[in-house]
């Protein structure tokens, strides 16, 4: 072999050793800037400049930086102001959710105002403005299918007024990932706004079903397209294909709306439909109603949904006899547990074939808390009327008490005690023509102090009924009124 050919062979051998170690350093760098992407961009940038992950997670932290500076002068401004009592249920939110919405100063300062004012305060851009541009831009020349780049550039766009380039951007985002939640919300907002809401609804339903926790913001907007009469209809298409969302969205809707007839409309539509609401669909807006004293929508709401033969068998005091298992709902049988006492729907002992209302105390001191439903008797003279069996032991006992919603108590039974087979119970009182709406009829201990919580025994309860009366016997005392401590 001739030193030529000695001198090629080792320059291919230098050649390839020189590729190998430059091929072996990109696959590393690249590798290892990959890796470090998440957990440190900055450091994955010195091994590549143009890795598009690490250049989106510091642009994006840059945004949620600047918003989080914005939402902290929001919250302090709030503070200093007199303290306003914010609507039950637009708290909370997860922490990834708030990430993405750091920069809607309103939207976490007051998230009532999503929705009701979809022209939310334009967020904030941070001091390195031109950095962040750069670093989404240079994500997409190597990524152009990266959709957090895409949203980056839609936010900077905002931020700066410029709504047609904004669209352009989240819509490009929102079409490559349906997990841009940003996008997906500022598109729901913008279609909203201009009354598309078919847009809204389908971008609605993209974030409630790829991250539920965005209901606090979604909702507060489907109320206010639920409002609108087109809006409404297609609502109602909507939720008729029950969405894994609906019972949520259902739940929400009353703290969201104005007209507090509107969750009504949107239930009565699905009230015939393949899946209609259940007790646990309708039982937020029926306890909101009564929470804000609207005691005749609520029972008329609850009449809507109970089935045809207990509706015809509803009288002024539902389920008396506890033949149907308690809903739960106020206008049903509510049973609150407690200590020391099991309260259940048992078998009738000597009529199998019927039920009865058992309340089991045990030894020692009992934490007992009520049997309760809610009633609507208008203003008149009733008789409450049952029967019980049973023994009790103790310093005090039971009584079947008649209140008004507001405490007052405008009726009640003697104390039920001893040893004793069926018998009746009954007792006469009136309803007042004023300040008195709604009743409840409740099942109490006695108990005045600490010491006689000592019962023990059990008692059974069936075919409790309460009738209108013309008026009370001339030589019965009008019962007197008391309030409940």
């Amino acid at each position: 072999m001739n030193l030529n050919a000695k001198f090629r062979m080792g320059s291919r051998a230098l050649i390839f050793a020189v590729s190998g170690l430059i091929l072996t350093w990109l696959v590393l760098s690249h590798g290892l800037a990959a890796f470090l992407a998440d957990a440190a961009p900055e450091a994955a940038l010195w091994f590549d400049s143009r890795q598009s992950q690490a250049l989106v997670n510091l642009a994006d932290q840059a945004l949620v930086t600047a918003g989080a500076a914005q939402v902290n002068a929001a919250l302090a401004d709030q503070a200093s102001q007199p303290a306003e009592e914010a609507p039950v249920g637009n708290k909370g939110g997860s922490q990834k959710l708030a990430q993405y919405f750091l920069n809607l100063a309103h939207a976490f300062s007051r998230f009532e105002t999503v929705g009701r004012n979809l022209n939310v305060s334009r967020p904030v851009v941070p001091d390195n403005e031109e950095a962040v541009r750069t670093s989404a831009k240079t994500a997409l020349m190597n990524d152009p299918l990266n959709a957090r780049a895409l949203r980056i550039l839609g936010q900077l766009a905002e931020a700066d007024g410029d709504d047609q380039d904004a669209a352009k951007f989240m819509e490009a985002a929102d079409h490559l990932s349906l997990h841009e939640n940003y996008a997906s919300y500022w598109l729901m907002r913008k279609s909203a706004t201009e009354h598309d809401y078919k847009s809204a609804i389908y971008y609605a339903d993209v974030l409630l079903r790829t991250n539920p926790q965005s209901s606090a913001y979604v909702v507060p907007v489907l109320a206010q397209i639920s409002e609108d009469k087109t809006g409404a209809s297609l609502i109602k298409t909507t939720l008729a294909d029950n969405p894994p969302w609906r019972r949520q969205f259902v739940g929400l809707l009353p703290q969201s709306v104005t007209d507090p007839r509107t969750p009504l409309d949107l239930l009565l539509a699905l009230r015939d439909d393949s899946a209609p609401p259940t007790s646990e669909d309708i039982a937020p807006y029926i306890n909101l109603l009564i929470a804000r004293n609207f005691y005749g929508l609520a029972y008329y709401t609850w009449l809507q949904f109970l089935p045809p033969e207990q509706l015809r068998q509803a009288g002024l005091l539902y389920n008396g006899s506890f033949e149907a298992t308690p809903s739960g709902l106020p206008f049903d049988w509510k049973i609150t547990p407690g200590s020391g006492v099991t309260i259940d729907i048992v078998p009738r002992p000597d009529r199998p074939d019927k039920r009865a209302l058992l309340v089991d105390f045990e030894y020692g001191r009992v934490d007992y808390h009520s049997v309760s439903e809610l009633v609507m008797l208008p203003p008149g003279t009733y008789e409450f009327k049952g029967e019980y069996k049973g023994r009790l032991v103790g310093p005090r006992g039971m009584k079947w008490r008649i209140a008004c919603a507001n405490g007052t108590i405008i009726g009640e039974s003697p104390m039920i005690t001893g040893f004793k087979d069926w018998q009746t119970v009954a007792f006469t009182f009136t309803v007042p023509d004023k300040d008195c709406p709604a009743q409840y009829a409740r099942l109490d201990l006695d108990a005045r102090m600490a010491s006689e919580l000592f019962v023990s025994g059990s008692l059974l309860f069936d075919d409790l009924q309460i009738s209108h009366i013309a008026s009370l016997p001339s030589a019965e005392a009008k019962p007197e009124l008391k309030t409940s401590q």
